[in-house]
């Protein structure tokens, strides 16, 4: 049974659109098969239509094509003179009066269903379109050109991993990611350090809480205030673009005093892995003065240290450094 959008019964005669738009156009067609059609005022009818209708060099507005229909709906047929009050009152007379007025309906419900068709398939023209226009901006369901870098790199994390557990606050849970999670956890916490790891890569099965499967962002979004004494992050720990800095700034400053990242420096990185590569990459490190910038607008300062090579950079942050 039909129902209505509030979900309760709708008329038992409810029809679907398309079995309406059916029904119309082959009424219409049987009409101008019959010898009384006014096929003249149907080709201008049709002229009309066309010349109004969006095409690719000239379209008009939605609402205009909606008008076009409405127009057709409530158009007015001049009455015959026959029809008039000098008409004598006769049985003839009468049925011709009558028929007239039903030729008359049939031709503007006839109009009206060309128009309506016309209309829906305009919409539908146009969602075409669109559909198609989205499909070729959707990226392709495989890589173009050389493989996407992987985003983990533990390359830096091997300078800095005798000092990872320096500057952590005792006794506070600590959050790592990204880089070698099962390996840095089981390293932090033979340290002192009360540390569980997130991470999107690899099995989402892991045989203990050490290590969770979840992405970065949506983690730090369910963590409460100040659960956190300290986040540390190594390697690439998001897709770093512009517009994933600050969301990622803003729960790092929100759930943790304490923020370090180890991270290659960016000349570094970019001439390791060639300027294809580097460009075609799922995500870049940044400079540590990007990142010192994005902690500011959280009320965050620290500093950065360089390897003696310069190939990256140990960076501390926290409300006070």
């Amino acid at each position: 049974m039909a129902t209505n959008d509030n979900g309760t019964p709708g008329s038992p005669d409810q029809m679907d659109l398309d079995r309406l738009i059916g029904e119309l156009e082959t009424e219409a067609a049987r009409r101008r098969a019959e010898p009384g059609y006014p096929h003249d005022a149907d080709a201008r009818l049709h002229f009309e239509l066309a010349r109004r209708a969006p095409n690719a060099a000239r379209s008009i507005p939605l609402h205009d094509v909606v008008a076009l229909v409405e127009d057709a709906a409530a158009a007015q047929t001049e009455p015959s003179p026959r029809s008039g009050a000098r008409v004598k009152r006769s049985r003839r007379a009468v049925i011709e009066v009558l028929r007239q007025r039903f030729a008359q309906l049939d031709a503007r419900v006839a109009s009206l269903g060309l128009a309506a068709a016309h209309a829906l398939h305009d919409v539908i023209d146009r969602i075409e379109d669109l559909e198609q226009r989205v499909r070729a901006l959707e990226p392709p369901d495989g890589p173009i050109g050389p493989s996407p870098v992987p985003l983990e790199d533990s390359a830096a994390l091997t300078q800095w991993r005798a000092v990872l557990a320096e500057g952590l606050p005792a006794g506070e849970r600590v959050l790592y990611a990204q880089s070698d999670p099962d390996e840095i956890v089981a390293h932090l916490r033979t340290e002192g350090v009360d540390a569980y790891a997130v991470t999107d890569a690899g099995s989402p099965y892991r045989p203990g809480p050490d290590v969770r499967f979840a992405s970065l962002l949506d983690h730090l979004r369910a963590v409460p205030d100040r659960a956190l004494g300290a986040v540390v992050l190594a390697g690439l720990p998001e897709a770093m673009s512009p517009g994933s800095v600050a969301p990622l700034v803003a729960e790092l400053g929100r759930v943790a005093g304490t923020v370090v990242i180890i991270s290659e420096a960016p000349w570094w990185w970019r001439l390791r892995l060639g300027a294809v590569n580097a460009d075609l990459a799922l995500g870049r490190p940044l400079d540590p003065d990007t990142w010192l910038h994005a902690f500011h607008g959280v009320a965050m300062v620290g500093t950065a240290q360089y390897d003696p090579s310069g190939r990256s950079y140990r960076l501390v942050v926290g409300t006070t450094v």
